[in-house]
């Protein structure tokens, strides 16, 4: 008897700790996964990308991605190859800093460019940012006028 009974605390205490490790696991891959939202504004010669609640950066604070290109923003179609763009991190007082390097993945640009997916590596002086984000269209004010 006092052996079942010695076997059965041990299973237990087993279950217990699998179950820890597999709730441990299962949140670090959802914190990889998350995706970061926000807006794109496109330009006659690129889009600006609009990102919030980046991790990493307080939740006041906004990570700005501008990319340039020698086409319409229109007749651009992702490649899937990174692209070198100018970053910068902004706070709500509008104080920015410069980004030492940054790339940007385009993967989807939804019908009529309304939505924009990719990812992100940001460096900035000794932080790396990266992540996933899906954005929505916002018309620019006061909006371009491309020749």
């Amino acid at each position: 008897m006092k052996l079942a009974s010695h076997f059965g605390k041990r299973h237990k205490a087993l279950c217990f700790l699998l179950t820890l490790l597999f709730l441990l696991h299962d949140t670090t891959s959802v914190a990889s996964d998350k995706v970061t939202h926000g807006w794109f504004e496109p330009h006659c010669d690129g889009a600006s990308f609009y990102l919030s609640k980046v991790e990493g950066l307080s939740v006041k604070q906004m990570l700005i991605l501008n990319l340039r290109q020698h086409l319409p923003w229109w007749d651009y179609q992702p490649d899937e190859t990174w692209k070198d763009v100018y970053a910068e991190q902004c706070s709500p007082d509008q104080k920015c800093k410069e980004a030492a390097h940054a790339r940007l993945w385009l993967d989807n640009v939804g019908a009529n460019h309304k939505r924009i997916s990719g990812k992100y590596e940001v460096d900035f002086q000794g932080k790396h940012l990266e992540g996933k984000f899906l954005l929505k269209y916002r018309k620019s004010k006061p909006l371009w006028v491309c020749m």
